[in-house]
């Protein structure tokens, strides 16, 4: 039987967080991952089971699953959530809609069990009919590289990976660690309704597949993987071609001056770093003829699902919805430790150059530090400035569009203005020679 193979660039101590459903698949990636743990080459195990509560036995599901981990002696959590009545994000059917809560639920529960610098691992339990599945559904909406690579095997998550080993490994194969024990996995009947894309496919298709050409789902698979291949390239190539280290603003100087295909490869890389879906690609197309021959005091946008992307100035600036669950202020005590301000807004400190613009100096950390938002008197006096000004008068100067003022967050320490969160840190808050610089990040 094969083996899945465990990626170089897995953190050490390896910390594992199985998401499981306690079907037949996730119970055989539960087995596998306790044979590795007996060997040694995972420290810790965790299984979190998530109840959508849409199916009137779903929180019998999540408890079997929990079940199952006991049956290691492997700690378990049994999470319920909401999923949402209508779309968000663009994603409508209720598939995806679940597939959106549970990912959001799995991500707001690392983040408050792990510190950044355990960069837990998600794993789960996705095999190669789920891969051949999710390229055939992705080339039949005629995606490019990017929606042929399918999943990846690994990919970044919070503060820690996602990880889906047996992608390469056919399904029997996962289930058979498991085939010997006294353990019944859930059958959720909705996998066999064949009204659901899927289920057609992996019920009428993929065994057609499989009788005609024995190795047919081996080699789509490898063409999935060679798809990912291709688009890390492409994502090699936007790198150089835009500025991507920013995920609020991307400068157009350099984007303007590329061919329109090299344009429509950074701007998607781009809306991948937000872990947004792509928007049509005939709106795209359009958007970037509008950046090309609209004049310097008109703002094109490009505007689909819940996203939108407008031009301000000499930039691309990505614009979210009003951050309403922020607090007004919140303590930030102990700084060995991150924080979430609100709903996806998590930071963290990590440390950085004397001549990082964003650098705090050490003697700082020790200090009360006070998140919160902007306040009309608020001023700032930025590093190399001998005045200090009004937060109005800084934003105006530093081309910050209005729509972004209100949400970025300040950073008082002991009463004064010390940082504006990824835009600015006040000199008298800036590392003195030969001292340890820290610098605020957002964990994505």
């Amino acid at each position: 039987m094969p083996d899945a193979p465990l990626p170089d660039s897995l953190p050490k101590p390896l910390k594992v967080v199985l998401a499981s459903s306690g079907g037949a698949d996730s119970l055989g990636a539960l087995v596998w991952l306790h044979n590795q743990y007996q060997q040694g080459v995972i420290d810790e195990i965790t299984v979190v089971s998530i109840d959508h509560q849409i199916h009137s036995d779903s929180a019998e599901w999540s408890a079997r699953a929990c079940q199952q981990a006991s049956f290691f002696s492997i700690e378990s959590h049994c999470i319920k959530i909401d999923v949402p009545t209508r779309g968000i994000h663009g994603q409508h059917s209720l598939e995806s809609r679940a597939r959106f809560a549970r990912y959001e639920a799995l991500r707001s529960w690392l983040h408050r069990r792990y510190q950044p610098e355990d960069a837990p691992v998600l794993v789960t339990a996705h095999h190669l009919e789920d891969q051949v599945e999710t390229f055939l559904l992705a080339a039949l909406r005629g995606s490019g590289a990017a929606g042929l690579s399918a999943m990846p095997a690994l990919t970044r998550f919070g503060a820690g990976w996602h990880w889906r080993p047996f992608l390469q490994m056919p399904r029997d194969d996962l289930r058979q660690f498991a085939a010997s024990l006294p353990l019944i996995p859930v059958n959720d009947p909705s996998n066999q309704d064949l009204s659901y894309d899927r289920n057609y496919l992996r019920a009428e298709i993929l065994p057609r597949i499989q009788s005609r050409w024995t190795q047919g789902l081996v080699s789509l698979g490898e063409a999935a993987k060679q798809s990912g291949d291709d688009l890390a390239l492409l994502e090699s190539l936007a790198a150089i071609d835009g500025n991507l280290e920013s995920l609020d603003r991307l400068p157009l100087s350099q984007f303007l001056a590329l061919a329109p295909s090299r344009q429509a490869n950074v701007l998607r890389t781009w809306i991948k770093r937000h872990g947004a879906l792509m928007p049509p690609k005939a709106r795209l197309i359009e958007f970037l003829r509008q950046l090309k021959t609209a004049e310097p005091d008109q703002h094109p946008e490009l505007a689909w699902g819940d996203w939108l992307i407008s031009r301000y100035r000499d930039a691309l600036w990505w614009r979210t919805p009003p951050d309403l669950q922020a607090p007004e202020a919140l303590p930030w005590t102990d700084k060995t430790h991150s924080i979430e301000y609100s709903p996806g807004k998590i930071f963290h400190l990590v440390r950085t150059q004397i001549t990082d613009p964003l650098a705090i100096g050490e003697r700082w950390l020790d200090r009360d530090w006070l998140i919160r938002t902007r306040r009309p008197k608020d001023r700032i006096q930025p590093h190399g400035s001998a005045h200090s000004r009004s937060l109005k008068n800084w934003f105006q100067e530093n081309g910050c569009p209005p729509w972004v003022r209100s949400s970025i967050p300040i950073v008082e320490i002991e009463h004064r203005l010390a940082c504006l969160v990824g835009w600015a840190v006040d000199r008298h808050f800036c590392p003195e020679p030969g001292e340890a610089s820290w610098r605020i990040e957002r964990t994505n």
